[in-house]
């Protein structure tokens, strides 16, 4: 059984692979081999291969190394040129549709913030007591605080979608900073906790929080 459990998994993996080059390149076999012995390679004995089969198999590694180039090239066109016109042809119509417009506008802006490598919309991960005392989730502290307000804005996003969610403002002896990134929190949330952070960022940190911006 031990023997089955290692050896089954290649054989299948060796068999899906075999099946896979023999269906990609068996139509243009005869078309590579034609070709080959028009410029006068016509195959020479290799190790166990006959001339025959030597022809056979350069041929059809000739046929692969084709189709990748093609696969390539169509990707590249697809992905620089016609994915980038579909993109901003959707973008431009999603603009203009009414009601429709203000909220993928304002998610669009939300998430390029969050993103954005230079404009960083959060400074910490915490943890919080949401939505009751006896609950916590992960929080992230919000980048400015108005005046008015002694506490800690802290944005609470919803699962999966964490382009929404709860500004709330806590006392500073309600938040537990965590020892997470932006990204690592927001993989969690968008996940519902199943790509699990580092086990050692779900500790408490020893930093203080940090002080927001007034604005």
């Amino acid at each position: 059984m031990t023997g089955l459990v290692m050896l089954l998994p290649l054989a299948l993996t060796f068999w899906i692979v075999s099946f896979l080059i023999h269906w990609l390149t068996e139509p243009f076999i005869g078309i590579a081999e034609s070709m080959l012995r028009a410029v006068g390679l016509k195959g020479t004995p290799f190790f166990f291969m006959s001339a025959d089969q030597a022809l056979f198999w350069t041929s059809r590694l000739l046929v692969l190394l084709f189709l990748f180039l093609s696969i390539f090239l169509v990707g590249v066109v697809g992905r620089y040129v016609v994915f980038k016109y579909l993109m901003r042809a959707g973008d431009t119509i999603l603009h203009r549709i009414p009601v429709i417009r203000s909220v993928y506008k304002t998610s669009q802006e939300l998430i390029q913030t969050v993103l954005s490598s230079d404009n960083r919309a959060f400074k910490q991960v915490v943890l919080v007591p949401f939505p009751h005392e006896e609950c916590w989730t992960i929080g992230l502290v919000a980048r400015e605080a108005p005046n008015a307000f002694d506490r800690i804005p802290v944005f609470v996003p919803t699962t999966p979608n964490p382009t929404s969610g709860y500004l709330v403002m806590y006392e500073r002896s309600k938040v537990k900073p965590l020892q997470l990134s932006i990204e690592e929190a927001f993989r969690y949330v968008i996940s519902a906790g199943a790509l699990l952070p580092d086990p050692s960022g779900l500790q408490h940190a020893s930093q203080p929080i940090v002080e927001t911006e007034q604005s």
